[in-house]
């Protein structure tokens, strides 16, 4: 996985996303794909602008949900492994 702790990722400009209830829709404009991500998948995107670090994103998650720390990180470097895999997010520019 490319990601630390330490990067700086943002969604690509061709991705959108609309929370619905429990549940988040995320549209990949150039690729044509709709995808629909659970409350905890569609948090963590939502929280990847640019401005946050993975380290920032895991602290902001760790006050929302109910998780054990370590795990936490690691299900969110996994996940953040698979948007940067499905091309929905790269590295924030100047970070």
């Amino acid at each position: 996985m490319s990601t630390l702790t330490d990067s700086v990722l943002r969604r690509r400009s061709d991705v959108r996303f609309r929370r619905v209830q429990h549940e988040s829709v995320v549209i990949r404009q150039q690729a044509g794909e709709v995808l629909v991500l659970n409350e905890f998948g569609g948090r963590i995107l939502e929280l990847l602008d640019g401005s946050r670090s993975l380290a920032e994103v895991v602290a902001a998650l760790g006050s929302e949900f109910d998780s054990e720390a370590q795990t936490l990180r690691a299900d969110v470097l996994q996940f953040v492994g698979e948007l940067e895999e499905a091309g929905l997010v790269e590295p924030a520019e100047g970070r």
